[in-house]
């Protein structure tokens, strides 16, 4: 009424009395909507936001870039915004879709809980210098944290152990017998060997096995690698097997654990993921 009234060419204390308000509160009212009204981005800063997201992720679309600028630096920006600015500056990720020619038989386990599946993969990478490197990552199917890793010239049984082992000391500090762990792989000679079916056996740790027409059955392992290369491997020339070794390591406890936005869990990083659940955990019991 009062906005009514000065349209119409009457003061602010003639207003304010004829409709029974104070000019205080008017005043007050008006600060309020003018500290509520939301500010124009600019767009050259955020550009500039996303053309350093993008020199360091050259392969992440505009939801991830989204999610990176309103939950790593803050910026509340919607994604179609982020998407605009990306088209119309040619950042935006080409996708090349290809149908599967392969039928899925059953489907992959489902997990509930961290510590519940893990996947274990392997994929090799040229170190130029030197030839091929071979890398296993074992990964947490629920945080979809990387739980243990190894990287050698050789992609033996013995490498394979030694990622699972990593992530079994870090993971199950009072041992892993009894806790219910199921480890999904391939059928490769590694995963099926006699040596690594019998350390399994002994430590309690139920294998499952994909087939051939199963593409999806260990496909969480397989992005995450994929994720490592795209993000770290193929961004860089690395001049030994140390250096690999170190930077790989980095990536993982520094960036990928600690910070990577995941799209499967609501654009929060494993680590935070994992720490939300047992903090929901606790609220239950309580």
């Amino acid at each position: 009424m009062v906005k009514q009234l000065l349209k119409e060419g009457y003061t602010v204390k003639e207003s304010c009395k004829a409709s029974g308000l104070s000019r205080s509160r008017y005043y007050s009212f008006i600060n309020l909507r003018e500290i509520e009204k939301p500010k124009k981005i600019n767009e050259i800063e955020i550009l500039e936001k996303i053309k350093a997201i993008k020199s360091e992720h050259p392969f992440w679309g505009y939801r991830r870039v989204t999610a990176w600028l309103r939950h790593r630096e803050g910026v509340l920006i919607n994604h179609k915004t982020v998407s605009k600015i990306m088209k119309e500056h040619s950042l935006l990720a080409s996708q090349t879709v290809h149908k599967a020619k392969r039928k899925a038989e059953g489907r992959k386990p489902r997990t509930q809980r961290p510590k519940e599946i893990w996947g274990i993969d392997m994929t090799k990478f040229m170190i130029p210098c030197i030839g091929w490197a071979y890398l296993v990552v074992v990964l947490d199917w629920y945080t979809k944290k990387i739980v243990g890793w190894e990287i050698s010239l050789r992609g033996r049984t013995a490498e394979w152990k030694s990622a699972l082992d990593k992530g079994l000391v870090s993971e199950f500090k009072e041992g892993v017998r009894g806790r219910g762990l199921k480890l999904v792989s391939d059928n490769g000679s590694q995963p099926t060997s006699r040596a690594f079916m019998k350390e399994m056996a002994v430590l309690g740790i139920e294998q499952i096995f994909t087939s051939y027409d199963n593409p999806k059955g260990n496909a969480d392992t397989e992005r995450v690698i994929r994720t490592i290369k795209e993000e770290l491997i193929w961004l860089n020339e690395f001049r030994s097997l140390d250096e690999a070794r170190e930077r790989i390591e980095d990536w993982i406890t520094n960036c990928y654990n600690k910070l990577y936005v995941h799209s499967a869990l609501g654009y929060l990083s494993p680590e935070e993921y994992e720490l939300k659940y047992y903090r929901e955990q606790q609220r239950n019991v309580a």
